[in-house]
């Protein structure tokens, strides 16, 4: 869930590649740069200065930028072309260290200056950094004389409809794999919207199934890292596909990580507020699924006044999101998906009401109660 902007013209060979989505944003610099300077130039055309594992003090920051600056005042070799390539310096914010150190500041402003007052004949410079201050000189500098690329993580939902899921199409593609419905909803709720995780983890993906293209659920909850901005959403996630084994797989390593019981029956309180909604709608024929991809809306007047309530209003979820959960909520009547709501809220007063019971026991014996009603005939 990228977001990219370009700045600026081409008025100089000056290039600014940043944002938080640091995979995207190496990406496009490693473009810029073969595109200056082709692999078969390199040897003498390229000079790349990447910052060391050093710590990064006021010295050492200083000096890194001071050979930077020495190379874009450096003559191309016999008259050529020649490209500096600043690669992942995270010094160009003075608001946070290293960038606020006095030197460091003093170095950045000397560059600036050198920018504006023009690169020798056949120099260009690319500059990738994950930290810059949009407010700066430095930051305008490259802006007005040259290319700004912006490339940012998804911070909604919405916004990785268009940008980070077919990203993660064209990474699973180039690994020949296949994700699919719940193993695909999985692994979103493992990695989030960051497209280097995403990418880590499918190349371990791939080295595990071997021969195997299909990736299942059961292959992502075994290799996949949980990050911990995803952990509340993945049991909500797991119970919703109603699978009570592998539900208490997620909630038993959940909880053993020191995960908050009363934070996951929370979020699964909003999961399960929206699997009657929409299970509700369906039924009405106020939604239709196509695939298990594509949720399409056709809401009379009288739903118009009903959804319209509603916050959040069910149609305002991100399209691929909405599809998944309508797929499963269609396996149940709202009737069902509705007690099991209640039963959560139940759980909840019953979790904070100051009985001396676990937390943790309450809520794994709640998912054992609801889940296995679909084992029960006729219950």
């Amino acid at each position: 869930m990228a977001t990219k902007k370009e700045q600026g013209g081409a008025k100089a060979p000056v290039y600014l590649v940043c944002g938080s989505d640091d995979l995207t944003a190496l990406r496009k610099a490693e473009e810029i740069v073969a595109g200056l300077c082709p692999p078969e130039e390199q040897a003498f055309g390229l000079e790349t200065i990447v910052p060391g594992g050093e710590e990064k003090t006021a010295d050492v920051v200083a000096g890194i930028l001071k050979d930077t600056m020495q190379a874009l005042l450096t003559a191309p070799f016999l008259g050529g072309r020649k490209t500096v390539y600043l690669k992942g310096a995270p010094f160009f914010d003075p608001l946070t260290d290293p960038g606020r150190f006095a030197d460091v500041k003093a170095a950045t402003a000397r560059m600036a200056e050198i920018i504006k007052a023009g690169l020798p004949d056949g120099v260009s410079f690319v500059l990738l950094t994950n930290k810059i201050n949009k407010s700066t000189t430095f930051y305008k500098t490259f802006q007005s004389l040259g290319q700004v690329w912006e490339f940012n993580e998804a911070t909604q939902a919405r916004e990785a409809t268009a940008t980070f899921l077919p990203a993660l199409e064209e990474l699973l593609e180039a690994k020949g794999l296949k994700m699919r419905g719940d193993a695909h909803a999985a692994f979103v709720g493992r990695v989030g919207y960051n497209l280097r995780l995403a990418e880590s983890e499918i190349e371990k993906l791939s080295l595990y199934l071997g021969d195997r293209t299909e990736v299942t659920v059961a292959d992502v909850q075994r290799m996949v890292a949980s990050y911990k901005t995803s952990a509340f959403w993945e049991f909500a996630n797991a119970f919703c596909t109603t699978n009570l084994t592998a539900t208490l797989d997620v909630l038993r390593r959940l909880l053993a990580q020191n995960e908050s019981p009363v934070a996951l029956l929370v979020n699964l309180q909003n999961s399960l507020r929206d699997m009657t909604v929409l299970s509700d709608c369906l039924s009405r024929g106020w939604a239709k699924l196509s695939g298990d991809k594509f949720l399409r809306w056709q809401v009379p007047p009288e739903g118009e006044a009903v959804l319209g309530r509603m916050a959040p209003d069910p149609r305002k979820m991100v399209p691929f999101r909405a599809a998944q959960m309508a797929s499963r909520a269609a396996r149940l009547p709202a009737g069902r998906w509705f007690r099991w709501y209640n039963a959560a809220v139940d759980l909840q007063v019953a979790m904070t009401g100051g009985e001396n019971m676990d937390a943790g026991a309450l809520l794994e014996l709640f998912t054992i109660r609801t889940l296995a009603e679909l084992k029960v005939p006729g219950k």
